[in-house]
């Protein structure tokens, strides 16, 4: 038997659960991201970021209104769970350098950051580093290359 102070008590202890719950498609990555999402927000005039889901190895960012590019984070915790590491953005460039008619190319604007780029698929392949790990994001070359370079966070 309930008493209506317990069943008020239950109540409230259900509505702060609630309250304190992550909202649906506001996930996490498993790495933190190494780009400002603001920045691409800003710069290509979107509506508001909604948030980055984890789905396998990659990490989707995701903005209001389905207007959003497709930029895809592989964070090395993912990637390691995988059996891929890399020691170096070269070393990892230099893994896909054959989907490029180029090969690697330095990413323009960001020290220690590769690219490989084919315009007939379109896509686009970054290497970085953050926070001393390599992560890859891939923009299947919907975000302009400036955007992605100066939304790249330094540490």
């Amino acid at each position: 038997m309930t008493t209506p102070f317990a069943s008020a008590l239950l109540a409230l202890l259900m509505a702060s659960k609630l309250a304190a719950a992550p909202t649906p498609g506001l996930g996490q990555c498993d790495d933190p991201l190494p780009i400002d999402p603001g920045i691409v927000t800003r710069e290509m005039k979107l509506k508001a970021f909604s948030g980055a889901d984890q789905a396998g190895p990659a990490c989707h960012l995701s903005w209001e209104g389905g207007s959003s590019p497709t930029l895809m984070v592989y964070g090395p915790t993912p990637m390691a769970d995988l059996g891929r590491t890399f020691s170096s953005t070269k070393q990892a460039a230099d893994e896909y350098a054959g989907e490029s008619p180029k090969g690697v190319e330095p990413l323009p604007g960001v020290k220690g950051a590769y690219m490989v780029f084919d315009p007939r698929t379109p896509n686009r392949r970054v290497f970085l580093t953050f926070k001393g790990k390599v992560y890859m994001i891939v923009s299947q070359d919907r975000v302009p290359l400036a955007v992605l370079a100066k939304s790249v966070l330094q540490h």
